[in-house]
C-alpha cells in the first residue's frame, strides 16, 4: 500500500531527502500559499451572513489546504536518494551449511527453509539490482554457483561464522561490496568470536545482514547444558559434578554418570511443571589415583529432538602427588591428637606436625630429615613454602619473630597458600596476633579488648547456606539430609569469640552463645591465596560421644584439610585452554613457572610429551612469553578421538629438573554442533549492528532487497525520484473537495 500510494518504497523514503524539482523559491511558495489563503478568507466572508463563523472556519480550512496542495504539486515535490548503480555492485549471499543446520521444525530442516527463501525470493530480487555471489560455510568458506539442495550439501561438523565473514569482507578492499546476506542458526563453535573479530568487523565498513534460522526457544529438546566439576581431585575425597540439564515439561529427569561402560552415580530429581534449566547435584568418589574418563547422560523426553546433546563428557583426575599441610601447635591437646588421627589414612596429605613440648623444643612428625624444622616455625620462604596449607592451634604471637610473622602473611598473599587458625586460651586475640600482619589475612576480625575471648562452653556447630554447599561442610549431598546429618553432631566443648566477618568472607558454620550468633567456621580469599578461621578445638567430641564406627570427625577434617591444601598453586602450574575438545585438534597447553621462593622463573626449559588414545607419543617444547615472566605456552595438535595424556617436565637453564605435572584433555567429533541448538539470534543481532546491517527473521527478510537498493556501500549515484504524480496527492485533493461538497450540501449551501 505504501509503495503504491507514493509509488516509491519506504526504504527510498528512509535513506532519501524531500526536495523540490522547481527552480523556484520555496519561500515563493511560502508566500503565494499566504496570499491564496487570504483571498479565500475575504471571498467567504462576505458571506458571513448566511453561515456561521465555525462553518465559515471549515470551508476556509479545506479550501485553503486545496490551494496549497496545488501549489506545492507546481513546485515538483522529489525525492533525492543515492542508489546503488544497478550491474555495478554485488551482494555476497553467505548460508550456513553446519551440522546444526539440520535440526527439522515444522516437517522441515533449517538448511531446506533458509535455501527455499534465498532462492525464491531474496535472491531473485537481489539480482535485480546486483551481481549476486554465493558461498556456504560450516569449518571454512566455500564459494558455490548455486545454492546446494539439503540432499546434495555436505553438513560440516564446526561452524565458524567469524572465520567466514571475515574472508567474504576481504573483498570489499579490492571489489565494490554493498552488503553481505548472511543466513544462519547462529550457532558458533570456532572459539573465535573475541574482542578483535567485532573491532575487524566494524573496520570494513560493509553491513551485514542478518537472517536468523531456526526456532530461538527449544524447550522440548533435552541437553546436558554444562557439568561443573574439578578437574583435580585428591585421593579419598568426593566430588560434587553440578550437572545442568535443560528439559520439557516432563515430570522427572534422571542423570547418570558412566565411567568407562559402568554407571557409577544416579541421580533422579522431580522437575518443575514448565521447561526449563534445572541443576542437579551428583556425588563422585574420588577413591584411585590416575584419570577417570566420566560421562553424564541425562535421559531423553519422548519429544526430545536431537538425542546428541543428552551427554558430555568430563574428565577427573586424581592426583598421585600428596599435598603438603604444616601444622604448628603450641601444646599437646585433644584436637591435635584428634586431628592427627583423622589424617593418619588420608592418602593423599602429607601432614608435617610441630608441637612445643618446652619454650625451646619441638616434638615433629611427618619430617623428612631428623634436622627439618628442628628450630621449629620455619624461618625462610624456601621452608616454609614448600607446604601447600598451613595450620596455626594453641599459639601465641610472640612465640614467632617479626620475620616469621611476615613471612606466614606472604605465604598467604603471594605464595598463594592457605592459612587455618584454631581457637585456644592462647590463640587468635588472647595470643595476641591481633596485633600481628597475620590478622589482616583472617577471614574476621580479631577483638582488642584485653578480656578473654576464649571459653569452656557448649556450642553447637549451625550449618549456614553456604556451608551447607560447601565441598568441607557436606556430609552428603541433598541438602536437606545434609543438615539433617550436622543436627546429630554433639556440642562443641569450647568457643573462642571474634569480631565481625569481614566483607567477601564465606560464613560456612555459626554458633550461637547467649542469643547471639557468632562465626564458627569462616573463609575468606586475600591476596593470591585463602584463610579459613575455626573458632572452636572441641571438634573432637563429635569422635568422643559417637559410636567408634561414626566418621562425622573423620569425614570433615579430611574434608577441610583437602580443601585448605588443593586451592595453592605449584611450582608449576599447566592447563589447557579447555578439557574437552570438541571438534577441535588444536590444544593450547600453557605453563606457570615459579622458583623456590614462588617468583616467577623466565630462563625454564618446558617440554610436553603428548600420548594419544592409540599409544603413539609426540613432543613439543612450549615456549617462554616476552610479556609475561613464568609463562610459557603452545598450540599442540590432538588429531585422534579419545583421551590424550599430557606429561610435562620443567628444567631450570642448567637442565636440572624442577617440577613435572601429568594431565589430560578429551577428543570428541561430530558433538559441537548439537549443542545450544536454538537460534542464537543475540549474536546476528550484534553482527548486524555492529555493521549498520538489520537482524531479519524468515517472514520479513523479503525486504532486503529494497533496504540494500538504497545502500551507501559500493558504486552509488544519486537519482531524484518524482513524487508529483503519486496517487497520494490526487486522493487528497479529490477527498478535500468531496469533503467541501458534502458539507455545502448537508448546509444547503450550494
Amino acid at each position: 500500500m505504501f509503495d503504491w500510494l507514493l509509488n516509491h518504497p519506504k526504504a527510498d523514503f528512509d535513506a532519501g531527502q524531500l526536495t523540490f524539482a522547481s527552480t523556484l523559491s520555496p519561500w515563493l511558495l511560502v508566500a503565494l500559499a499566504l496570499l491564496a489563503a487570504l483571498l479565500l478568507g475575504l471571498s467567504l466572508w462576505r458571506r458571513k451572513q448566511d453561515l456561521s463563523t465555525n462553518k465559515l472556519w471549515t470551508l476556509w480550512t479545506l479550501q485553503a489546504l486545496v490551494a496549497t496542495l496545488l501549489l506545492i504539486l507546481f513546485w515538483q515535490p522529489s525525492l533525492k536518494i543515492n542508489s546503488i548503480s544497478a550491474g555495478e555492485n554485488s551482494v555476497v549471499v553467505l548460508l550456513d551449511s553446519s551440522a546444526s543446520m539440520q535440526v527439522e521444525s515444522q516437517g522441515a530442516s533449517r538448511y531446506a527453509t533458509a535455501v527455499d527463501e534465498l532462492t525464491t525470493s531474496i535472491i531473485p530480487a537481489l539480482e535485480k539490482h546486483f551481481s549476486v555471489k554465493t558461498a556456504t560455510f560450516g569449518n571454512q568458506l566455500n564459494w558455490v554457483d548455486n545454492l546446494p539442495t539439503p540432499a546434495g550439501n555436505t553438513f560440516e561438523q564446526r561452524s565458524n561464522i567469524s572465520t567466514a565473514l571475515i574472508d567474504v569482507l576481504d573483498q570489499a578492499r579490492v571489489n565494490p561490496l554493498t552488503a553481505v546476506v548472511l543466513a544462519s542458526d547462529g550457532s558458533d563453535n570456532s572459539q573465535a568470536i573475541t574482542t578483535a573479530f567485532w573491532d575487524e568487523l566494524s573496520n570494513y565498513n560493509v553491513p551485514v545482514h542478518t537472517i536468523g534460522i531456526g526456532r530461538t526457544n527449544l524447550p522440548d529438546d533435552t541437553e546436558v547444558v554444562s557439568v561443573d566439576l574439578p578437574s583435580t581431585a585428591m585421593p579419598g575425597s568426593v566430588q560434587t559434578a553440578r550437572v545442568t540439564v535443560q528439559h520439557g515439561n516432563q515430570e522427572s529427569l534422571r542423570v547418570k554418570v558412566y565411567s568407562g561402560d559402568d554407571i557409577i552415580a544416579i541421580e533422579e530429581r522431580t522437575l518443575p511443571k514448565k521447561a526449563g534449566l534445572t541443576t542437579i547435584d551428583v556425588e563422585i568418589s574420588a577413591e584411585k589415583t590416575g584419570m577417570q574418563a566420566l560421562r553424564f547422560e541425562a535421559e531423553a523426553s519422548a519429544s526430545d529432538i536431537s538425542p546428541q546433546n543428552n551427554s558430555r563428557s568430563r574428565l577427573l583426575q586424581v592426583a598421585e602427588q600428596k599435598r603438603k599441610v604444616l601444622y604448628f601447635e603450641g601444646e599437646p591437646r585433644w584436637e591435635y591428637k584428634f586431628i592427627r588421627r583423622a589424617m593418619h589414612k588420608a592418602p593423599s596429605i602429607s601432614l608435617v606436625t610441630i608441637l612445643r613440648t618446652t619454650p625451646n623444643k619441638f616434638y615433629r612428625q611427618g619430617i623428612e630429615s631428623p634436622e627439618q624444622h628442628a628450630g621449629g616455625f620455619p624461618e625462610t620462604k624456601e621452608e616454609l613454602y614448600l607446604y601447600d596449607a598451613v595450620i596455626i592451634g594453641n599459639v601465641e604471637s610472640v612465640s614467632m619473630n617479626a620475620i616469621q610473622q611476615q613471612l606466614l602473611h606472604d605465604y598467604v598473599s603471594e605464595r598463594g597458600g592457605t592459612l587455618l587458625m584454631l581457637a585456644g586460651d592462647k590463640a587468635l586475640s588472647d595470643g595476641g596476633w591481633q596485633n600481628s600482619p597475620v590478622a589482616k589475612t583472617l577471614p574476621v576480625s580479631l577483638l582488642k579488648s584485653g578480656q578473654p575471648t576464649y571459653s569452656r562452653v557448649h556450642a553447637k556447630a549451625n550449618l549456614t547456606g553456604a556451608g551447607n554447599y560447601s565441598p568441607i561442610t557436606r556430609f552428603i549431598a541433598n541438602p536437606a539430609e545434609n543438615e539433617s546429618q550436622w543436627s546429630i553432631l554433639p556440642e562443641l566443648a569450647d568457643f573462642q569469640r571474634t569480631g565481625e566477618s569481614k566483607p567477601g568472607a564465606n560464613v560456612l558454620l555459626t554458633t550461637t552463645i547467649n542469643n547471639r550468633d557468632y562465626p564458627l567456621l569462616t573463609h575468606q580469599r586475600y591476596g593470591k591465596g585463602n584463610s579459613y578461621l575455626l573458632a572452636t578445638s572441641g571438634t573432637w567430641r563429635w569422635q568422643m560421644q559417637l559410636p567408634s564406627e561414626d566418621q562425622h570427625h573423620e569425614t570433615f577434617w579430611r574434608q577441610l584439610l583437602h580443601s585448605i591444601a588443593a586451592t595453592a598453586p605449584q611450582q608449576m602450574q599447566v592447563s589447557s585452554d579447555r578439557q574437552i575438545y570438541l571438534d577441535d585438534s588444536t590444544v593450547k597447553l600453557s605453563a606457570t613457572l615459579f622458583d623456590k621462593r614462588f617468583n616467577p622463573l623466565s630462563n625454564g626449559v618446558v617440554t610436553a610429551n603428548l600420548t594419544s588414545p592409540e599409544g603413539t607419543k609426540s613432543t613439543v617444547v612450549l615456549a617462554a612469553s616476552a610479556e609475561e615472566p613464568g609463562i610459557y605456552s603452545v598450540n599442540a595438535e590432538a588429531p585422534q578421538t579419545g583421551s590424550w595424556q599430557i606429561d610435562i617436565e620443567a628444567q631450570d637453564s642448567d637442565k636440572k629438573l624442577i617440577s613435572s605435572s601429568t594431565s589430560w584433555v578429551h577428543r570428541e567429533d561430530g558433538t559441537a554442533e548439537y549443542y545450544a541448538l536454538a537460534q542464537n539470534d543475540d549474536l546476528l543481532k550484534r553482527i548486524a549492528s555492529s555493521t549498520q546491517g538489520k537482524y531479519h527473521s524468515v517472514e520479513d527478510a523479503q525486504s532486503i532487497a529494497e533496504t540494500l537498493r538504497t545502500a551507501r556501500s559500493g558504486i552509488v549515484r544519486e537519482q531524484t525520484l518524482p513524487l508529483w504524480n503519486a496517487p497520494l496527492f490526487f486522493l487528497l485533493l479529490i477527498g478535500l473537495k468531496l469533503l467541501e461538497w458534502f458539507l455545502r450540501l448537508r448546509w444547503g449551501r450550494l
